[in-house]
């Protein structure tokens, strides 16, 4: 960036870093509300957000105040993505579950599933695309970030093999052989947008989540920024856990313009702050120093042993974070072990309601009771769901019924064609209820727990929780390096101690340390064991 650019967007440039609970996503939105209020048009605004999700809440937030505005008038509030595809509608996009099976048809390389990072930002679930894209996106040579894996799924010629066949696969060929893009994936649009891009007509830019940019998703930001008014870039330093994902935090860092930083967290109470203080002064000169305050409440931190030693019958939410996958996993079983119900960021519960739903209803006709047809087309659907015979081709039959109708065994017999085969749901289910979904399922129905609410407790890993809070938090201190963390580059240190951090500051009452003593466990003992050891339990 030239120092003339620089001098330009520094004049225009308000960064905006936000520390958890801090509001800066809020402050955004006080913003587009003031611009709405001096007579500015939506379409005169631009709001980026990584998800379509955090763009929509956004939008349904400003209507609220502002009801004269329809949904269509916000055209410029979009995920960086949706942005770029604005302007190159006309091109195909690469489609995950057709486009992206032929790849894998034609070259056997892909398996056609994704990452649920930025639900804008998808990633292959092919190791070689993976780094081919993270490439693109750090704006470095894709076999230079090959070599610098210390795990190589593929040899390199296969890796090269892998990145020129997906990239062949995007083009078109021509009469005369040679080859025209065809297709685009959500990388090619920025590019293009870069490359290609016309100035869209609005006057102020506002980017929330800026640590998370990639370089190249940077260029993009610069060149909108240089055709308004007035930009406004909000994100935090201390939280950009992406960079394995080629985020350049310090691309946010470095960013010309005026910084306000927000002073009042209205999550953290003062022990979790404390605590979260902790972990920033581990971090040395990585980072913007900043200072804010925390709501004033008391709050606490706890360590514990176990999951079983927690006292889960706090009041509040619950979040149970885990630093990967495996330990998440560890954790669920655990949990169901203790008979906890919970679910996943995405919803996925540990226990499925239709599944309790269709063992009522089933014991209910079994019994000699009736069901409505609401009732008979859940149980009905989750029994040809674990193919027990019970398919006919006069199925659908009794769905055409009379809304209010009710069915007995005999009915549904009759029209579903349902074998007469009265006998205990367990032995009907058995084909997706193992003796230890039983077992499971027995300790919920004995703790009193009511599935048809949703689940109080989320676990998950750090990463997938992003942005989210709950009044009490876990956060599991079993990691995937060993415990010589002293050892480690600082460099380094500074971004496992970020993902620290931002699973740490999800809490709004509580903290529940969960140490092990497995050999890859996070030494949070070694930087904090003087405040943690106030509240050992």
């Amino acid at each position: 960036m030239s120092n003339s650019l620089k001098q330009k967007l520094r004049g225009k440039t308000i960064k905006i870093f936000g520390p958890p609970g801090t509001g800066k996503t809020e402050n955004l939105l006080k913003r587009v509300q003031r611009y709405l209020k001096q007579g500015f048009s939506p379409d005169e605004i631009c709001y980026i957000s990584f998800t379509n999700k955090a763009v929509n809440e956004c939008v349904a937030r400003v209507r609220k105040r502002f009801k004269e505005y329809d949904e269509d008038d916000f055209k410029y509030f979009r995920t960086l993505h949706s942005l770029a595809r604005q302007q190159f509608a006309e091109i195909p996009v690469l489609d995950p579950k057709a486009d992206l099976l032929m790849f894998h048809t034609q070259y056997g390389t892909i398996k056609v599933k994704y990452q649920e990072g930025h639900d804008d930002q998808k990633v292959f679930n092919n190791w070689s695309l993976q780094i081919y894209d993270r490439a693109r996106n750090m704006k470095v040579d894709p076999v230079w970030l090959y070599k610098q894996q210390p795990r190589k799924s593929v040899r390199l010629q296969q890796f090269k093999s892998i990145i020129n066949g997906y990239e062949e696969f995007k083009t078109m060929e021509l009469e005369n052989g040679q080859r025209t893009p065809d297709r685009l994936d959500f990388t090619d649009m920025v590019q293009k947008f870069i490359d290609d891009g016309v100035s869209i007509p609005f006057k102020v830019l506002m980017v929330d989540e800026a640590q998370d940019l990639t370089p190249l998703q940077w260029d993009l930001v610069v060149k909108l920024a240089k055709a308004v008014d007035r930009v406004y870039i909000a994100g935090d330093d201390d939280q950009a856990i992406y960079e394995w994902n080629g985020a350049d935090v310090e691309l946010f860092q470095n960013f010309p313009g005026k910084s306000l930083v927000l002073k009042k967290s209205v999550r953290l109470n003062k022990n979790i702050h404390h605590f979260s203080n902790c972990i920033l002064n581990s971090m040395g000169d990585n980072r913007v120093e900043k200072e804010f305050y925390s709501n004033g409440k008391d709050g606490a931190v706890y360590r514990w042993g176990g999951l079983k030693k927690v006292p889960w019958d706090m009041d509040g939410d619950w979040m149970v974070l885990a630093r990967i996958n495996d330990v998440k996993k560890e954790l669920q079983q655990e949990a169901k072990d203790l008979g906890l119900y919970y679910q996943d960021q995405k919803n996925n519960k540990s226990f499925d309601p239709n599944q309790y739903h269709a063992i009522n209803f089933w014991e209910s006709i079994c019994k000699g009771g009736s069901i409505s047809r609401e009732e008979a087309v859940t149980m009905y659907e989750y029994l040809l769901n674990i193919d027990h015979g019970y398919r006919s081709s006069d199925s659908k039959k009794w769905s055409f019924a009379h809304p209010n109708q009710v069915f007995n065994f005999d009915e549904l017999h009759l029209r579903c064609g349902m074998r007469d085969e009265r006998g205990p749901w367990q032995e009907i289910f058995k084909r997706k209820f193992k003796d230890k979904d039983k077992l499971y399922f027995n300790k919920l129905m004995k703790a009193g727990v009511d599935l048809n609410l949703p689940p109080k407790i989320i676990i998950d890993t750090i990463h997938q929780v992003k942005g989210g809070e709950a009044d009490n938090v876990v956060l599991a201190s079993k990691c995937n390096f060993p415990s010589h963390f002293d050892k480690k580059n600082l460099a380094d240190k500074v971004k496992e101690l970020r993902v620290w951090y931002t699973g740490a500051t999800r809490s709004k009452s509580t903290l529940h340390l969960l140490g092990t003593y497995h050999q890859y466990n996070f030494p949070l003992g070694k930087y904090y064991k003087q405040y943690e050891a106030t509240y050992d339990r």
